[in-house]
């Protein structure tokens, strides 16, 4: 990956929720981030968020560990991702995540590490670390996206 374009530090889930709305301010259609993080990094809080800047309620938008993509619909259409469930490459092809990488909506996939060399045609990478209970450092990965630190200040 190139060299991160920002970092950000949330100490709760609301500003989690917060970064994602605000990163979504940047997004349009077409654009298909990934998101890294371990289990209870924060992913779906900032999904959540950024669903809330489309104009899809927050609380409608859950893991899709299970069904693997949710679709929502809002001011864009949002195409939620998991990888988590799957194991092999051939689950990834069989997914057809490709079509969704030329949507006419938004697509963010959680568990992109999974993509292995397929994450570099995503728009947008963001590894989430645990810091602590509620502390989490964002680090965002940007191609054709700007999520300014000037824009992450009006939170």
């Amino acid at each position: 990956m190139k060299h991160p374009t920002s970092i950000l530090i949330s100490d709760s889930p609301e500003k989690t929720k917060a970064i994602g709305k605000t990163f979504a301010r940047s997004l349009e259609a077409g654009k298909c981030i990934g998101l890294i993080g371990e289990l209870g990094a924060g992913k779906t809080q900032f999904v959540k968020g950024l669903a809330r800047n489309l104009g899809i309620d927050e609380n409608e938008v859950v893991s899709p560990s299970f069904g693997l993509i949710n679709e929502y619909e809002g001011d864009k259409k949002l195409y939620h991702v998991d990888l988590y469930r799957l194991e092999s490459d051939l689950d990834i092809e069989t997914l057809g995540l490709t079509d969704y990488f030329q949507s006419n909506g938004i697509c963010v996939i959680e568990w992109a590490d999974r993509l292995g060399d397929e994450i570099a045609f995503l728009d947008a990478v963001i590894e989430i670390e645990i810091l602590s209970d509620n502390r989490r450092r964002f680090v965002f990965y940007e191609n054709n996206i700007t999520a300014s630190d000037e824009k992450a200040q009006t939170l």
